[in-house]
């Protein structure tokens, strides 16, 4: 695996390419993992490495993993230290600093147990699909990681240069451990299936009826494993996969959805009573719900409740920490979501619930009006 150290490390190191911050750097996409120092990075070459922007890009196209030991966001002219990243605009960096921290994610812990860091920064605002590593006390993220195309940018806090050696080594050694599994989106649907038998009305002539009552049995056996293998990529799914598997799960408990427009701030709606009408945003994330993502909800509940004057409730659909073991997720909202979730009366959803309901509903201990009075509640 060929590794690029860009201010941290040896040039007689063995295992990785070394190379100072300065003017002159190699072909980024050449390397599968990068590794930045940016408090090595001087002001005044801000702007030669903003001209690897294109190469970085190209780099996590490629499925590249980049590490950054991260400094105050600085600015030399136009360029700031973080113009290199193909995502700079999508981030906002609060220049602040301090030592106590709180791992968030138990694929971080080994390293935040290992490594001494502080912080001289926090984020106020990150990508879609961000897992949050690390926070400090008042709950701001100071430790990231970004989904970049097909590869991923880690943003780790500031540690001492005495530090620096002995984390890089553990980054080396077990770095990609903080990377999810490449998830199998498809697997059940690519598994073979047996298909269920259709009889000829004459066929129970040539069968004992032990083996009729046995064929029917699993043609029925066949319907209700496809019912599960279908609504399964509830646990793991994102995206437009998520949105069509959550919304045919409701039709699935006998209720009538209303998509709406890709241009609208909600996916769909569904009556929970005769005045009372459900908004729902679906989210597929690597993390818990934070604020951000309930942005989308709360303008489509607003423009519904104060414009339109009708009486809604906002409900946010989730697939929490979706590469983890449902067994090992986490909550699936921060404290300041459920804070705002609170505010407004909103409901949370995790689609593992949704699954759960369904399998209530296919064994009749659950009813569509069941389901309907949990979001009454």
């Amino acid at each position: 695996m060929r590794i690029l150290c860009l201010g941290i490390g040896s040039e007689y190191a063995e295992n990785y390419t070394y190379y100072t911050l300065g003017t002159t750097y190699p072909t980024i996409f050449d390397y599968e993992i990068v590794m930045i120092d940016l408090n090595s990075l001087d002001s005044s070459y801000y702007r030669y490495i903003a001209t690897k922007k294109a190469e970085f890009k190209k780099f996590f196209k490629s499925k590249g993993i980049c590490y950054v030991l991260m400094s105050q966001l600085g600015k030399y002219g136009e360029f700031s230290n973080y113009d290199w990243c193909p995502f700079a605009d999508e981030i906002e960096i609060v220049n602040k600093s301090g030592e106590t921290l709180t791992c968030q994610s138990k694929n971080a812990k080994f390293l935040f147990d290992s490594a001494q860091f502080k912080w001289k920064c926090f984020f106020s605002k990150y990508p879609e699909d961000t897992t949050v590593l690390a926070v400090n006390r008042a709950n701001d993220p100071i430790s990231i990681m970004v989904p970049c195309e097909n590869g991923y940018c880690i943003f780790l806090p500031f540690t001492d240069e005495s530090a620096r050696p002995q984390l890089l080594d553990l980054l080396i050694k077990r770095g990609l451990s903080l990377i999810p599994e490449e998830e199998e989106t498809h697997a059940l649907e690519k598994k073979e299936q047996i298909p269920s038998v259709s009889l000829p009305p004459w066929a129970t002539d040539y069968m004992s009826k032990t083996e009729a009552d046995l064929l029917r049995a699993r043609n029925e056996i066949d319907e209700k494993l496809g019912k599960y293998n279908k609504f399964k990529p509830l646990f793991w799914e994102t995206g437009d996969i998520l949105e069509e598997l959550v919304i045919q799960a409701f039709e699935e408990l006998g209720i009538n959805v209303t998509r709406l427009e890709k241009a609208s701030h909600g996916d769909f709606e569904f009556a929970i009573s005769k005045s009372l009408t459900g908004v729902c945003e679906i989210k597929g994330l690597l993390g818990s719900a934070d604020r951000r993502n309930l942005r989308q909800l709360l303008d489509y509940f607003i423009e519904q409740r104060d414009i339109e004057k009708r009486n809604v409730k906002g409900i946010l659909i989730v697939n929490h920490h979706r590469t983890e073991r449902p067994t090992e997720r986490g909550k699936p909202a921060t404290n300041d979501a459920l804070d705002l979730i609170r505010t407004y009366n909103f409901h949370i959803l995790t689609t593992i619930q949704l699954y759960e309901y369904l399998t209530q509903f296919w064994q009749k201990k659950l009813v569509k009006d069941d389901f309907l009075k949990t979001f009454q509640e």
